[in-house]
């Protein structure tokens, strides 16, 4: 089975030296979308009204083959 590399994007980039071993590229795809509500679970509430975080999927050749990206933004309502 492949290995593919998760790296996070976000502000920095986190690099996935180890990777992980997916049946296929659809696989890879469903655990990059399931990654980012992971990351922002604790990164969200310390980190200001405007975020964004990006995975980027990459085989073992290095070669990107997905990207997945989560966008917050929060808006004070009150003066």
């Amino acid at each position: 089975m492949p290995r593919y590399f998760f790296d996070v994007h976000d502000g920095r980039i986190q690099r996935d030296d180890e990777g992980t071993v997916c049946t296929d590229l659809q696989a890879a795809a469903t655990a990059a979308k399931r990654l980012l509500p992971e990351i922002t679970l604790n990164e969200l509430p310390r980190g200001g009204e405007r975020q964004s975080y990006t995975v980027l999927v990459t085989d073992e050749e290095g070669q990107p083959v997905y990207s997945a990206a989560l966008s917050f933004v929060g808006m004070w309502l009150i003066r």
